[in-house]
């Protein structure tokens, strides 16, 4: 059987399950957001169009857990997120990732980074 990632979402939101938004947007970083981090490297090579296409997943999933309505501009959405789960989107979330990774290899000499 199959779950769409929205249902998913939804599920996990439900009252029923007694989590809070903060419990939930833990969560997703949690299960989400560490394979992002993980794999920012390769990510970062993705086409802006498959960024974009990570970006509506995880603003469904802000969507779900915020309860917005799914009619909710992406700009607030994001501002949403960040504010009241401390979620960056994705594209400033891999950028960070990156200044983070160039800044630890210069501090630590390492020669593939200083090449760059």
């Amino acid at each position: 059987m199959k779950i769409s990632f929205e249902k998913s979402c939804s599920i996990l939101s439900n009252k029923k399950w007694g989590l809070n938004q903060n419990t939930l947007g833990n969560l997703y970083k949690s299960l989400v957001g560490s394979i992002l981090d993980n794999s920012f490297p390769c990510l970062n090579s993705f086409s802006e169009n498959n960024i974009k296409k990570l970006q509506a997943i995880q603003n469904t999933v802000v969507r779900s857990i915020l309860k917005l309505k799914y009619d909710t501009p992406s700009n607030i959405v994001h501002h949403e997120a960040f504010n009241k789960l401390k979620l960056l989107t994705v594209s400033n979330r891999l950028f960070e990732l990156s200044e983070r990774y160039v800044g630890t290899g210069l501090s630590h000499s390492i020669a593939l980074v200083e090449r760059l």
